[in-house]
């Protein structure tokens, strides 16, 4: 029909369901003063294709003049052409109003599902007016769940930070899981319809949701071995607790082994009055902060020779000053250089609480080899060398 070139009513529909996928028209909805009519340029054919395709441009013209309708009006523009005289181009479509648009892309029921929506939510919770308006493709995207969201809405606000685990709701026709499901989202609503004092500050994304809304939380478990049989409890070893219970032992052992891989902590050797944790990489200093008594025993660390394995090591140190390193020194390092490799992603910054001797190896994972941070992650690294420490 045209050069490809040339704007089509197709083309306009694009334009129209782009701003469509923006929520733009929607949020039309409450002020549509603000956006129509709408006028959008039409790329029209140049003097020259004119001429060179006659027979396309006049199709054009046929294709543009069958559209024009109440809801699609066209401005015009009269050009002169030495060869063919004086001819009439569409310039630009006008849609007058926001139901004309709607229409050319088949959203109008949308519309009118979001408006009903939105009369009701707001009806409900008059502070999540503001968000519809924000976020009409997410009101939209839920609109057979809404049922569901305001009866959660409406039990929390009845019943803020409710003490009990997530599991234990009993919302007419709300299944826990649903809640599971839909965190980030119930999370915007319910810091808009809670009052300031119903909400933790401190803890924020979906994997805080029961903090955040006063929700029991799954206690946070800490794994160890104990590495003295005489210490073991009626024959285990092997366990795994709370970490508030940890906090409060105060095991009889001497020196406290943190190790990052799991099979390194299964197969620690023996070692009088001693115990190994299973580390959990960022998590463990947070974990062990308030295991005051370990502050009198003498706290090991061994993790990956690497940039994060010494930040782990330097957030430790927040928590447990007398923590000390292990088998992440230089001699380590260069005993390894067949087994070296080369860290993705490596942290780059400075880390106050290492030792001088950390510092310096630290610095080389990034000076041995231009270009390279290396690493030596800890399961490469023989139980020879632990042995002999």
């Amino acid at each position: 029909m045209s050069n490809s070139n040339w704007t089509t009513l197709a083309d306009i529909r694009e334009q129209l369901a782009k701003r469509w996928r923006k929520g733009e028209l929607l949020r039309a909805t409450h002020q549509p003063d603000t956006l129509f009519p709408l006028r959008l340029l039409i790329k029209k054919p140049g003097p020259g294709e004119l001429v060179d395709q006659f027979d396309a441009a006049r199709s054009w013209i046929n294709h543009w003049q069958t559209a024009a309708s109440q809801d699609l009006e066209l401005e015009w523009q009269t050009v002169n052409n030495r060869q063919l005289g004086r001819n009439s181009l569409p310039v630009a479509v006008v849609l007058p109003t926001l139901e004309a648009a709607l229409r050319q892309i088949g959203q109008l029921n949308a519309t009118r599902q979001y408006q009903s929506l939105t009369g009701e939510i707001s009806h409900q919770f008059p502070e999540l007016a503001d968000w519809c308006q924000l976020k009409p493709l997410a009101v939209l995207a839920k609109q057979h769940e809404w049922k569901t969201l305001l009866a959660i809405l409406t039990w929390m606000a009845a019943n803020p930070r409710p003490g009990i685990y997530v599991r234990q709701l009993e919302i007419p026709g709300v299944h826990t899981k649903f809640i599971e499901r839909n965190r980030g989202l119930l999370s915007e609503l319910l810091d808009r319809v809670l009052p300031e004092h119903a909400i933790d500050a401190s803890a924020s994304g979906a994997r805080h949701f029961e903090q955040r809304y006063g929700f029991l939380r799954r206690p946070v478990r800490l794994r160890l071995r104990f590495l003295d049989k005489a210490q073991d409890i009626s024959g285990l070893r092997d366990i795994e607790i709370p970490v508030d219970k940890f906090q409060t032992l105060s095991l009889p052992v001497d020196t406290v082994y943190i190790v990052e891989n799991d099979v390194t902590a299964l197969a620690f050797p023996d070692t009088p009055s001693s115990i190994v944790i299973f580390g959990q990489g960022y998590g463990i200093g947070k974990q062990l902060a308030n295991a005051s008594w370990l502050k009198e025993k003498n706290v090991m660390y061994w993790g990956d020779i690497d940039t994060h394995g010494f930040r782990i090591l330097n957030q430790l140190r927040d928590a447990i000053p007398n923590s000390r390193s292990l088998l992440m020194d230089a001699a380590t390092l260069r005993g390894h250089q067949h087994l070296w490799g080369i860290e993705p992603s490596p942290h780059i910054g400075e880390l106050p609480n290492l030792t001088e001797h950390e510092q310096a190896v630290y610095q080389m994972l990034s000076t041995l080899e231009s270009g390279k941070n290396l690493r030596l992650e800890q399961e490469q690294i023989s139980f020879a060398a632990l042995q002999e420490k």
